[in-house]
Order: C-alpha cells, then sequence, then structure tokens
C-alpha cells in the first residue's frame, strides 16, 4: 500500500506552529467580521465576529496548554505535565458555552428590533476569505492532531469545525436576507449558538473524562491479551487512565507459587510488550505479580 501523498507544507507543523497560526488567523477574521456586521448591521456576521475574537482566546488557551503539557517529568510532577491537555479541552468547551450565549442573546435583540442586513459584495467577500481560511486551518489541525496525537490541537480542530459551519451558516443567512427573508439573520444566528453549545459540549466532556480517570481502555481485552501469555495463572485489578495518546495502566497478575523471582519478573515484561504492542497509546504498565495459591504451575505454564 502506497503511502499518503504529502500535504503542503503549511498543513505541516508542530502543535505550537499550526495553534500560533490559528490564533493569527482568528484575530485578524475576528476584526474584518466585527467592523462589517457593525457597517451592514449583520448580527449573523456580528455574533460570528465575536465567536472569531474568543476563537483567538482558545486559540492562546491552547498555545499555553501545548506548552505546559510537552513539560517534562520534574520533582513536583513526577507523572509529568500531560493532564493540562484535557485541562485546557476542558477550558475550551466552556469558553464555547459562553460563546454560544452571547451570539444567542445578539440573535435574540436583532429578532425583536426587526432590523435587517445591508447585503453587498464586500459582506459575501469577508465570508468567503473566512470560510477559505477556517477550512485550510481545519485540514492543517487535522493532519497535526494525527500526526503527533496532540488532544489539544485535536480540540481545536473540533472548535474549527464548529466555526465553519457557523460562518457557512452566515453566508446562508445573508443571501436569505438579500432576498428578503427578514427573520433570516437571527434564525441563523440561534442555529450557530446550538452548533457552538454542542462543540463546547463534546470538549468540556472529552476533557472530564481525563481529568476524573475515566478508563480509555476495556478490561476485558486486557485480561483476555494477558491470560495468554504463558506462565500466567490469572489477572485482576486491570485500571488504565489517561487520554487517547498516552495511557498508563497497572493490573495484578497470579503465577505459579514455586515460580522464581526472575521468571516472574521476565513474564512481567513479556505482558507490557504484548500490551504496548496491542495498544500503542500506552505508555507505561505497571505489573503487580502474586503467587496463585493453586499449585497449578504444570497447567499454568502449558497455557
Amino acid at each position: 500500500m502506497s503511502p499518503p501523498a504529502p500535504a503542503p507544507g503549511f498543513l505541516l507543523g508542530t502543535p505550537v506552529r499550526i495553534l500560533s497560526a490559528a490564533l493569527a488567523v482568528n484575530m485578524t477574521l475576528s476584526g474584518l467580521k466585527i467592523v462589517w456586521g457593525h457597517r451592514i448591521h449583520s448580527v449573523g456576521m456580528l455574533a460570528d465576529g465575536y465567536h472569531s475574537l474568543l476563537d483567538s482566546l482558545s486559540d492562546l488557551l491552547c498555545l499555553l496548554g501545548s506548552f505546559a503539557a510537552q513539560r517534562p517529568p520534574d520533582a513536583d510532577h513526577p507523572y509529568g505535565h500531560s493532564k493540562y491537555e484535557p485541562l485546557t479541552q476542558a477550558a475550551v468547551g466552556l469558553i464555547l458555552f459562553f460563546t454560544g450565549y452571547e451570539v444567542l442573546s445578539h440573535s435574540y435583540a436583532q429578532f425583536k428590533s426587526h432590523t435587517s442586513p445591508v447585503v453587498g459584495l464586500s459582506s459575501v467577500l469577508v465570508m468567503g476569505a473566512s470560510i477559505t481560511l477556517q477550512t485550510l486551518l481545519y485540514y492543517g489541525e487535522k493532519r497535526v492532531a494525527r500526526e503527533t496525537g496532540d488532544a489539544i490541537v485535536a480540540a481545536d480542530a473540533t472548535h474549527i469545525r464548529s466555526d465553519l459551519m457557523a460562518s457557512g451558516s452566515v453566508l446562508l443567512g445573508l443571501f436569505l436576507s438579500s432576498l428578503g427573508v427578514e427573520s433570516a439573520d437571527p434564525v441563523i444566528g440561534v442555529l450557530i449558538a446550538g452548533l457552538i453549545g454542542q462543540a463546547g459540549f463534546h470538549l468540556l466532556r472529552e476533557g472530564a473524562k481525563v481529568l476524573s480517570d475515566h478508563s480509555p481502555l476495556p478490561p476485558e481485552e486486557i485480561a483476555s491479551l494477558v491470560r495468554e501469555t504463558p506462565g500466567v495463572v490469572d489477572c485482576h485489578n486491570i485500571r488504565a487512565r489517561g487520554s487517547q495518546n498516552r495511557i498508563t495502566m497497572d493490573l495484578n497478575v497470579h503465577v505459579p507459587k514455586n515460580m522464581t523471582v526472575l521468571s516472574a519478573h521476565e513474564i512481567a515484561h513479556r505482558i507490557e510488550s504484548r500490551i504496548r504492542e496491542h495498544f500503542p497509546a500506552v505508555v507505561e504498565v505497571v505489573v503487580h505479580i502474586e503467587p496463585d495459591q493453586e499449585d497449578s504451575h504444570d497447567s499454568a505454564v502449558s497455557r
């Protein structure tokens, strides 16, 4: 099978580079959309502009979270700093909820005032540029997230996907308003608020799972894999935690009670190798060896 074709250079890079690009793009787009939204009296474009402004804050938060998560373990953090990733995810989710509320408020205000946007070529060009830049950014972040496994970049890509849907909805609202559909702009604003809220809920839920030590692996699969290892009588108390790209786990393994320490140690190494081979996201496995209470050495070795 031939390898995938390389992507253009601007789609590649490190998490810090792609997040820096996202910050610059969102700051530019927020200024354009807020200025033009005020000029043409479009609550949809204004809401999308403020959405981009909060995106800039989100990108800055993602950058800081990425810097913090990449720091190596130290005396105060012997397990490393990887939990800054889900913490950042949850924070971005909360920002999205706040953004959704703001968009909903703007939409309600315009619906009550019965004002319609003044649609022209400039407004269409602004939204077209927004959609083009966000599309490039989305595919760039998806590729970097896939290549690096960075949860913060993946979270920001999810965020940008909601931005794309929002910008597309604004463009549709402007088109309908130009045809005389007065309520199109505020209705589009409500739809954008719903999309933003849904994306926020997804990020908040995923971040909370990691922070609350939700198990990312099925214990039954681990147990089945471990019991197939020669010399293992049984295993139990399987625990795993972490994100989809960095999992730590521990488990208790029973071996025959008359087995030597050296043999038991070798079995522990084989178990760790098998688990990490089948689940590449696992970065650490702690195997607690216990002597089996039943004298089943022969049957265990024959497995």
